[in-house]
């Protein structure tokens, strides 16, 4: 068997694939000999042999976490080629579906690199810089059962680069599997036609993974004072101390998992845990949102009215985004040991449902708000009945104490707003010549219609506010390049048009007149 992988391991490191994604990586690998150090890690078979240390009753957990005690000090091959220092090091869990591991006190120098792949790696080659030094640094699901570590490091670096691999974790679910996944049939995707109208939403909708075995849903939410800090709303039993909170990996996908743009490690702002009242929400705070996610800032309701209707859009175990839909009026109802009468239980899905994974996923309302968490409850394929969706709004700010609410982080400015519309990333800057954005806005002044049309972005959602900000006219687009609006039952005056894009928004300014 070592003598196969080793083999492997000598074609996997000599392929053409891997010499593209790197400049740095193509020069140094050219001089480096074939890799022999490899570590062996429990099969699935082994670990199916201790019911994977009962972790399936957790059915929110889909991978083994081994414990593991490696660090360039300690196992590996250093190499020096020109003028970099080169460490490498492979482990293997044979047959699992992914590995991802958990790095602690990862620190290295400026110009040094960490390169992370597995078997496939045009599809899975990562690079740490010092950017991401921190005490915990979780990495990212790879395809199949390798994984290799590949640190280079400038000869005449200041200090010499440390970090420890604590943790493997082997999916034995086939989660992130790089084939397809086969939904079950009642399974609704986001770009069915269901989804058409929350394509917006969908893109503030994340997976999490916890600690590298558990997977979560969470939700991006806008803040009063449109500052786009990046809080993202889950369930307390998947997150509920800050040592988990670091350990999160969040991914902002469609449908490919393993090239999903990923943010990893969070902190932990909010949270109700079981001392005199408990709620079933967390609050977490990401360290930042790089350009290019296209990601959308979800609305929110905190007023406790019961939607009338109520859409999920979630992430189950399968790994695709889903949504959920029942046309019924929701009924408050209480759920385990939580604070009674705190929750909106969907009584059965219309259309499609959750499933295992959906923990934390958003409930919406018709106006494109949230207003639940999910918390828990018996619908699966078989049986769509009988969801409960812990009350955004008793979490907002039933409890006095910052750290157990919502309202301190989404209303910093202390308003009595109690509801709040999403809106999209910040563009950087909001002219045309500013940011190569074509957009026209006319007639303006208007008098019964206005046409807004861009001649390089596709238009998702058309919102006008009065100049004290408050909503006038919401209308969602399609996706198009051009749409007319028609704002004949607005009052006279000046009005914000914002328009908001796949990936960003811009406001222009709107006269009414006669």
């Amino acid at each position: 068997m070592m003598r196969l992988l080793l083999v492997f391991i000598s074609y996997l490191l000599s392929i053409d694939c891997v010499l593209a994604q790197s400049d740095r990586l193509a020069s140094v690998r050219m001089r480096l000999p074939a890799l022999q150090s490899v570590g062996m890690l429990p099969s699935r078979q082994a670990l199916a042999k201790t019911d994977f240390g009962g972790l399936p009753a957790d059915p929110n957990v889909f991978a083994v976490p081994i414990e593991t005690d490696y660090n360039p000090c300690n196992c590996g091959e250093w190499t020096t080629t020109g003028r970099f220092r080169v460490w490498r090091f492979a482990l293997c869990s044979p047959n699992a579906f992914s590995l991802n591991a958990l790095l602690s006190d990862f620190y290295i120098p400026a110009d040094a690199e960490l390169f992370v792949y597995g078997t496939d790696t045009l599809r899975s080659i990562t690079t740490y810089t010092s950017e991401r030094n921190a005490a915990v640094l979780p990495l990212p699901p790879v395809e199949g059962d390798m994984l290799v570590f590949e640190y280079v490091e400038p000869i005449n670096a200041n200090f010499q680069g440390t970090f420890n691999i604590v943790q493997v974790a082997h999916d034995f679910k086939g989660v992130f599997a790089a084939a397809d996944s086969v939904a079950a049939e009642c399974h609704v995707g986001i770009d069915s036609d269901y989804g058409t109208d929350w394509q917006n939403e969908q893109r503030a909708v994340c997976q999490i993974i916890i600690g590298g075995t558990t997977l979560c849903t969470g939700t991006l939410l806008a803040t009063t004072d449109g500052s786009r800090e990046p809080y993202v709303l889950t369930a307390r039993h998947c997150v509920h101390t800050q040592k988990m909170a670091e350990s999160c990996v969040f991914f902002f996908k469609n449908d490919d998992a393993l090239n999903a743009p990923t943010i990893v490690g969070a902190a932990l702002v909010a949270v109700k845990n079981n001392d005199e009242g408990f709620l079933d929400f967390s609050l977490l705070k990401l360290s930042g949102i790089p350009d290019g996610f296209g990601v959308y800032y979800a609305g929110w309701d905190a007023s406790g009215d019961v939607p009338s209707e109520a859409v999920c859009i979630h992430h189950p175990a399968s790994g695709d985004k889903l949504i959920a839909v029942d046309n019924d009026s929701l009924k408050v109802a209480s759920y385990r040991n939580f604070d009674e009468n705190t929750f909106f239980n969907v009584e059965e899905w219309d259309v499609g449902t959750t499933e295992i994974g959906s923990s934390g996923a958003p409930l919406f309302d018709r106006n494109h708000r949230v207003v639940g968490i999910l918390a828990g409850g018996d619908a699966d394929c078989a049986y769509p009945l009988n969801d409960y969706f812990q009350m955004f709004s008793v979490c907002y700010d039933r409890y006095d104490d910052e750290s157990q609410q919502l309202k301190k982080w989404l209303s910093p400015n202390d308003s009595n707003v109690v509801r709040m519309d999403g809106f999209g990333a910040q563009q950087s800057g909001i002219s045309g010549e500013q940011t190569g954005l074509r957009l026209s806005v006319y007639p303006n002044p208007a008098h019964d219609k206005v046409d807004i049309a861009s001649d390089n972005q596709l238009i998702t959602l058309i919102v006008i506010l009065d100049v004290q900000g408050r909503q006038m006219l919401r209308q969602i687009v399609r996706r198009q390049s051009s749409v007319q609006v028609d704002v004949a039952g607005l009052p006279l005056g000046m009005y914000v048009c914002r328009v908001t894009f796949d990936n960003g928004e811009s406001d222009n300014v709107m006269i009414i007149k006669e």
